[in-house]
């Protein structure tokens, strides 16, 4: 296992040097911009539930502990359309909404969907949020992340239309009597966890940000990401707009307004809870590690996979992580662990690496010393 993590490291080592990554290490945030950064996200809070549809009951047990308890919720499909959309926002925002069929106020949970939209698991998070205890939100993205027919100029202008619908699904809960709206939480991987990190920088409404293999640096990412995804609209756009990888990097930062690494600093490392992943050629290491630390650290576990193995490892066999994370931030269950720089635990290989803190800042280290 250690020798397959120096040979992953000294691979991103020289992806990093081809790819001019000695800048990487020393982006400022100056908040005295944040005004003009959040200026680009305002939006008319004005919408209309234009549908609000049961769609199925169901029964489910529960095996927390005994006697057995049962948990009972309804789904509806909900619509939410802007009465004042912005220039080159879609107006519908639609949502899975996953509620106790009783009427106390619960936390939201809001799921934002990755790169490859609404998948099972999604669908499995929500089920098992919902037997937790929560409402929750399982969003359709209001554009696709990955169009070809977008240009490069346009790609601002859908990530803001996607982070507008988000915003007004949070515009939604405030209206619900069953939604405790002053606990709302997030919940995203990979492009799903970099919107989460913007919505969470812009939106202070959110109060827990559950982020996944996601990293800040947008620009960077859908330049040198390798995902079967990003990579042929990256090749297409260069192709169709007769651009070099230079001149699509230059092209893409003239025209991203905000990173998530800009707004890290509204939030406290106490809100979040981040997986990363050292062995990731999605969104890369280096730019996981840079948001963790914009962040100051917070809690967090580190897996050793591919990037797709890490988001099914991180969701579908630790899950007790956004569950444990959820409850104490929302629910105030248990005891939140702090340390004073964060916790971070291994996904796997624990009688291996003692101390999951001091190797992350190993891998940081060793990043910045090939890259410069």
């Amino acid at each position: 296992m250690i020798k397959s993590i120096v040979f992953s490291l000294f691979a991103l080592s020289l992806s990093l040097i081809g790819s001019n990554a000695h800048s990487k290490w020393s982006f400022d945030k100056d908040p005295s911009q944040t005004d003009t950064h959040l200026s680009h996200f305002d939006y008319d809070r004005k919408f209309l539930v234009t549908k609000f549809k049961k769609v199925n009951k169901v029964r489910k047990r529960i095996f927390q502990k005994k006697p057995f308890k049962i948990a009972r919720y309804n789904k509806y499909e909900v619509e939410l359309t802007a009465v004042n959309p912005l220039e080159g926002e879609t107006p519908v925002q639609k949502i899975l909404y996953l509620r106790h069929v009783d009427n106390t106020p619960r936390p939201l949970i809001i799921l934002i969907p990755s790169i490859m939209e609404v998948t099972p698991l999604e669908k499995l998070v929500a089920r098992g949020l919902i037997r937790r205890g929560f409402n929750v939100f399982l969003l359709t993205l209001n554009q696709k992340p990955i169009d070809n027919k977008r240009k490069t100029s346009e790609v601002f202008t859908a990530a803001k239309s996607i982070i507008t619908g988000i915003r007004r699904s949070i515009d939604f809960a405030e209206n619900r009597p069953e939604i405790d709206a002053t606990k709302i939480g997030t919940w995203g991987n990979s492009f799903g966890g970099i919107l989460n990190s913007l919505v969470g920088g812009i939106d202070l409404r959110v109060k827990a940000l559950y982020i996944s293999v996601a990293g800040g640096r947008f620009v960077d990412t859908l330049t040198r990401s390798r995902s079967e995804l990003a990579a042929p609209y990256r090749e297409f756009r260069m192709k169709e707009e007769g651009l070099d990888i230079k001149g699509f990097r230059e092209r893409l930062m003239s025209v991203v307004k905000v990173d998530p690494l800009d707004l890290t600093h509204r939030r406290s490392r106490e809100d979040i809870f981040m997986n990363l992943d050292v062995k990731d050629d999605i969104v890369a290491t280096d730019n996981q590690l840079e948001l963790w630390e914009a962040y100051g650290k917070p809690n967090c576990r580190i897996f050793t996979d591919e990037h797709f193995y890490a988001v099914i490892r991180a969701n579908a066999f630790h899950f007790q992580d956004y569950f444990r994370f959820f409850e104490e931030k929302l629910l105030n269950r248990g005891k939140q662990k702090k340390a004073p720089k964060g916790k971070c635990f291994f996904s796997k290989g624990k009688k291996k690496f003692r101390n999951p803190f001091s190797f992350l800042e190993k891998v940081g280290n060793f990043i910045r010393g090939e890259a410069s």
